[in-house]
């Protein structure tokens, strides 16, 4: 998943909060429209509900940047406005208004390093909220949070592909994970992906620059959290991929998109097994064999 910055916003400025309205509000959507602002100097991004809101310094904003944009995508409707947000401190605004804990009963709490410790909790993972995608906030990041908590890690290898924030690593790590790697095509989430290892403190992951194409060997447990057409189009490798008697997790796809995943990794001689569904979002359960 994208990632454009690697700073959060700074404390003490005036910011721009571009706020989008996507329709459909598609993860590839969000991502398209996040490298093109990113162009434009937006520093950091908020998944919502509807799209995503966008943040700049307000000393560098520029209202003309955003003449046309509204239609500038051919493959999905675009609504915008913006807003100044004054001076205050950002964390404070992050915590109160945008990124609260994730809670997991009393497995697993996700939180930013601001936010409060949990003593009760079996594990925290810290995630600052930056600009990529996998905070736990969005359904398909929290669908496979919960699977992972069930699963018998101990041991077992584990491919990340599309690692974002690297979340998914590192809650296998915690779960007592064998060798574990994290995979995305995008440079800066590897960046972000190799601070929050250092925060969480799991350093033995392997963070590797590149797609699927790139794995030249077979793991125990496979996480895919990318759209339905690039985790299609992987299935073949996926499977192949995968040790007899192994667990693929896939999603990034809506509930309505599923069974043409499920098809597509019975094709592959993969054995269904569930099917998730979180605010419109699936998870999809193979096993080999």
């Amino acid at each position: 998943m994208r990632e454009t910055k690697t700073n959060i916003m700074n404390d003490n400025l005036d910011y721009t909060e571009l706020i989008c309205e996507l329709n459909p509000n598609l993860q590839k959507h969000a991502e398209v429209l996040i490298a093109y602002l990113n162009d434009l100097g937006f520093e950091s991004f908020m998944e919502t509900e509807k799209g995503i809101n966008a943040y700049i310094p307000q000393s560098l904003f520029n209202k003309e940047d955003l003449h046309g944009l509204e239609s500038r995508f051919p493959d999905f409707k675009l609504k915008i406005s913006h807003l100044i947000i004054k001076d205050e401190k950002w964390n404070e605004s992050w915590t109160k208004h945008y990124f609260e804990p994730i809670i997991f009963g009393n497995e697993l709490v996700v939180r930013a390093s601001f936010h409060p410790e949990f003593p009760n909790a079996k594990k925290e993972i810290i995630i600052d909220p930056k600009t990529a995608f996998g905070t736990g906030y969005h359904g398909t990041t929290y669908m496979l949070i919960e699977e992972i908590l069930k699963l018998d890690m101990q041991g077992k290898s584990v491919l990340d592909m599309g690692t974002g924030t690297g979340i998914l690593a590192i809650l296998s790590k915690m779960q007592a994970s064998g060798r574990t790697v994290a995979v995305d095509n995008d440079p800066k989430a590897i960046i972000n992906t190799k601070e929050n290892i250092i925060i969480n403190n799991t350093p033995d992951i392997e963070v590797l620059e590149g797609e699927m194409s790139i794995i030249n060997e077979s793991f125990d447990i496979i996480y895919e959290n990318i759209w339905k057409n690039i985790v299609i189009n992987d299935m073949p490798k996926l499977a192949n991929s995968l040790n007899m008697g192994g667990v693929l997790l896939t999603s990034g796809f809506y509930y309505k998109e599923f069974k043409e995943v499920k098809k597509a990794g019975e094709k592959q001689g993969l054995n269904f097994i569930s099917v998730r569904e979180k605010d419109d979002w699936a998870m999809v359960k193979f096993v080999k064999g």
